[in-house]
């Protein structure tokens, strides 16, 4: 890959995870990095030892990854639009925001990303969707170094954003409520974390491309422990505590879009 200018505003959890991730990776990137909290700027470089600028330069070329609130993405459009040149790849990783919404500002080509934090370890997977047929700078390639990436059509990315963007946190929620439930069981709370830091760990090796309502049915038994679990599980409504989680997180990001565009 040639040399090419990689531009992240807004160095954020997200930000930062693309920033780990990509300099992880033997690229020929050259990084131009913008954020506007002190602490952050402080964090990025004593980690990376970059240099962050509070605003954008004139940007001319390569790619351009915006990781700020989606409440903010107005004002920064209306200021910094003419300083992007057409050539630019914008990169998007705002939650509820469309490309169409976007490209209502700019003429660019528009890639929009879910990732979650995982790409920091280049392991993530990526869903997105984007406003071009071909692979222009080699962005798709790249971004593969990240971890797996599928294309999906834009219309689905609310749902994406529900289970995978945000989905890091439905798992973790339950495994601190499981580690709360064990410590007023009996163990201590370091123990428990221990317990479910092995148990997180461990179930990659039983996620295959089976159903996981089969690798459920494999590991209970008849009147056992864990068919006892899933029998109070059940009688609490649990599925529909995970649909209404899911559907509220769904909600949130198509309000987000309407917020965006005023509707």
């Amino acid at each position: 890959m040639n040399n090419l200018d990689f531009h992240i505003v807004g160095l954020g959890n997200l930000g930062s995870a693309f920033l780990k991730g990509l300099t992880n990776l033997d690229n020929n990137l050259t990084f131009h990095l913008y954020e506007k909290e002190p602490k952050v700027i402080e964090s990025i470089k004593d980690e990376f030892n970059f240099d962050v600028k509070n605003e954008i330069d004139v940007i001319e070329s390569g790619i351009l990854l915006l990781c700020i609130k989606p409440k903010d993405l107005n004002k920064f459009l209306d200021t910094n639009k003419d300083k992007i040149s057409k050539d630019v790849l914008i990169c998007t990783v705002l939650a509820g925001v469309e490309t169409a919404y976007i490209s209502q500002f700019v003429g660019n080509k528009i890639i929009r990303l879910m990732p979650n934090l995982s790409i920091k370890n280049n392991n993530g997977f990526i869903p997105y969707t984007k406003t071009y047929q071909e692979d222009y700078l080699s962005f798709l390639k790249l971004l593969s170094g990240l971890g797996s990436i599928t294309e999906y059509d834009e219309e689905l990315f609310h749902i994406i954003t529900a289970i995978y963007g945000s989905g890091p946190a439905w798992y973790l929620e339950l495994s601190s409520r499981i580690v709360e439930s064990a410590t007023k069981l009996g163990l201590s709370k370091s123990e428990s974390n221990k317990i479910i830091n092995e148990l997180l760990k461990s179930l990659p090796s039983l996620v295959g491309g089976d159903e996981f309502s089969n690798i459920v049915e494999k590991i209970k038994s008849p009147k056992g422990t864990t068919e006892a679990g899933i029998n109070s599980l059940n009688s609490d409504s649990f599925d529909k505590i995970v649909f209404n989680a899911i559907n509220a997180a769904t909600e949130r990001s198509i309000q987000i879009s309407k917020e965006i565009n005023n509707e």
